[in-house]
């Protein structure tokens, strides 16, 4: 196991995060307390809200979640999983998020995602009929 690192998202709170990663097929596990990232030699176990086990989005090892000050979700990894999480998890779990929030808007409608070579995600929205 290795360290873990914390990641600022500023991208939804925690129920809006666990929401988006049930709905891109991720098992999430939630409790009343705190769950438990496995620590190992070099650093003991690491308390998360959120919890996603290994192999989810190709992580090595399990990740989590807790919330910020503000209540903005933080993503808690291990130091091997941090730069594929950053792109393989966060630009779909973005947009994921966009489109709940866009299904939550009255007024628009998604109309297509699309994804560019460098990770970006792009929504396609319209007026709702």
């Amino acid at each position: 196991m290795s360290r873990f690192v914390q990641l600022e998202l500023g991208l939804g709170t925690l129920d809006e995060v666990a929401a988006a990663l049930e709905r891109l097929g991720a098992a999430v596990e939630r409790g009343d307390g705190p769950r438990a990232l496995r620590g190992g030699i070099e650093c003991g176990d690491e308390p998360v809200i959120l919890r996603v086990a290994a192999g989810a989005f190709d992580a090595v090892e399990d990740f989590g979640f807790v919330a910020d000050a503000a209540g903005q979700a933080v993503l808690v990894c291990g130091e091997p999983d941090r730069r594929h999480l950053e792109r393989r998890l966060l630009p779909e779990l973005s947009g994921a998020l966009a489109q709940d929030r866009i299904a939550a808007e009255q007024g628009l409608e998604l109309i297509a995602i699309e994804r560019s070579s460098d990770g970006a995600v792009r929504l396609r929205v319209q007026p709702r009929r």
